[in-house]
């Protein structure tokens, strides 16, 4: 089965707040507005070399290509299967590494670590700053020349203020709560089974949820407890290198056909499954040729350019300069 794509812009503005950016003057305008602004962390952007592909995550393009459905599991099990399998790889090698950190090898880190590596999850890599993504919008960009949307690249601004739209963690917050104030009112009640799933980041906890936002790396995590169960204890945090850079973190859709704009269809009208009501998602669709126009504003007059090296720091190259570095002090 083929990944569909946007035929041409005006198709594509049905289903965004779209605006088209075709000079230096008007790429300048929101540069200036979002790199202002993004400081807030109200909003988070992703950033797409062509502005013809739907907002699929790999999970989702892998089902649809690979026709996984013919094997006769769900996406459910296919994503539940791929964090187990990780998990017992070489005898649990990456529940031990977690461990050797003090860290539990939850399903969410299991799914941050295929995402960082390649594997195919329900997550979609967005940043906190505008910049960044303008990086990605240019990173592996090629420009074959045409009449409409094939010239064009895309960024995505979500806004995270909206309230149907919200966080891993306040779900967390949300459930507990709820827990708590049922604990205390039946304080023999069994929740054993409901607090493991939660306190292990189960997937077959949070699958149903089919849309929320994993929050970015956190100094020292975010830790939730339950007063009615003191040995509950789940600490929230990214596990991923390239996340901290970045300024990252995740978009989480569960459904296996439906592309993440599907759920953002207007404050007014529902989302395909008529479950949310969110604004559309704002849509940049930004002319390539400005492509080494944005290159120079990611790297020029930077005392740290915003280039490979920086986005995707490699363990090696920590290792090797800090080597260099000694090597020419003076």
């Amino acid at each position: 089965m083929k990944i569909d794509f946007y035929n041409n812009l005006a198709d594509k503005g049905n289903n965004f707040d779209r605006y088209t950016i075709d000079t230096q003057a008007q790429l300048d305008d929101i540069v200036k507005h979002w790199t202002t602004s993004d400081n807030t962390k109200n909003f988070i952007f992703r950033g797409v070399t062509e502005a013809k592909y739907k907002l699929y995550n790999s999970a989702q393009r892998s089902w649809k290509t690979y026709e996984l459905a013919n094997l006769g599991k769900t996406f459910q099990d296919f994503i539940q299967t791929e964090v187990d399998k990780a998990k017992a790889f070489q005898n649990n090698l990456l529940t031990k590494f977690y461990n050797a950190f003090g860290h539990t090898a939850y399903d969410l880190s299991i799914l941050s670590f295929l995402q960082h590596y390649g594997a195919p999850t329900p997550l979609l890599d967005w940043t906190y700053n505008f910049d960044n993504a303008l990086f990605f919008g240019i990173d592996g960009l090629k420009h074959n020349p045409s009449s409409d949307i094939d010239n064009y690249f895309s960024i995505y601004a979500i806004d995270l203020r909206w309230h149907e739209f919200i966080s891993i963690t306040t779900h967390l917050e949300n459930s507990l709560d709820q827990i708590d104030r049922i604990l205390r009112e039946y304080p023999a009640a069994d929740a054993k089974e409901v607090l493991g799933r939660i306190e292990n980041l189960n997937y077959s906890y949070f699958h149903d949820l089919k849309l929320f936002y994993l929050p970015g790396y956190t100094s020292g995590g975010i830790f939730f407890g339950i007063n009615s169960r003191p040995t509950f204890k789940l600490v929230y945090n990214q596990h991923n290198l390239n996340i901290i850079n970045q300024e990252g973190l995740f978009v989480f859709n569960s459904d296996p056909d439906h592309p993440l704009e599907d759920y953002f269809k207007g404050k007014n009208n529902s989302s395909f499954d008529g479950t949310f009501y969110i604004p559309k998602i704002i849509c940049f669709d930004i002319h390539k040729s400005l492509d080494e126009y944005v290159k120079r504003h990611l790297t020029e007059g930077r005392a740290i350019p915003i280039d490979k090296d920086f986005i995707y720091p490699q363990e090696e190259n920590i290792a090797k300069t800090s080597f260099i570095e000694y090597k020419n002090l003076k």
